[in-house]
């Protein structure tokens, strides 16, 4: 059920960027032009996370190895809010986390699907439109798989997930550009690179 989820999500991502590929190609990169996110406007970013805000339980003293979260999120803009632009999409991302020691083999994993809202400060259009600070929050659920092998006991749960974040992306070409944001959801930290179109 889970899978089919996560498949049916990404499947729709995949649906509202196809829908709509007018976005606006002869924009001019450079000083003065368009702002670097405008209406219509569409980026999906890939990214990697650092970092969790999730507890993990403590054996013998040791703590489990987070691995670093992996993600895919979506923005399109909507609308012009004062100095920005309102923009909607989603997030989808995965951490895991293992603990192995004195025969002991556990793991957890979480994976996160949320709508997301962002706000893309515009103020800066004139000097540079390469750069693209923005914030924003997210709402969504989050699954949570618990596996210990060592005392042959499973869980897991869907939970509410929250966040918010804030974050900047450079478009060091015209369709592409590295971003960094902070804030809590799926890591504390995500670097990576969004693909606008």
């Amino acid at each position: 059920m889970k899978k089919t989820s996560i498949a049916s999500c990404m499947l729709l991502l995949l649906v509202l960027l196809a829908g709509n590929t007018n976005a606006q190609d002869n924009r001019k990169v450079g000083k003065g032009q368009d702002p670097a996110f405008d209406i219509g406007d569409k980026t999906i970013a890939l990214s990697i996370g650092f970092g969790t805000d999730y507890s993990y339980s403590y054996y013998g003293g040791y703590a489990p190895v987070a691995l670093p979260a992996f993600g895919v999120s979506y923005d399109q803009g909507i609308i012009e809010a004062g100095p920005g632009i309102v923009g909607i999409g989603g997030i989808i991302a995965a951490q895991f986390s293992h603990y192995g020691l004195y025969g002991t083999n556990i793991t957890y994993s979480n994976y996160i699907i949320g709508a997301r809202g962002s706000w893309h400060l515009t103020l800066l259009k004139d000097k540079n439109n390469k750069f693209d600070p923005y914030g924003g929050a997210m709402v969504g659920l989050r699954f949570y798989n618990y596996n210990n092998d060592y005392a042959h006991y499973k869980s897991s749960s869907v939970l509410p997930a929250f966040g918010l974040f804030v974050g900047a992306k450079y478009n060091f070409a015209e369709h592409v550009g590295a971003f960094a944001e902070v804030g809590f959801d799926i890591s504390l930290l995500r670097i990576g690179l969004n693909f606008n179109f």
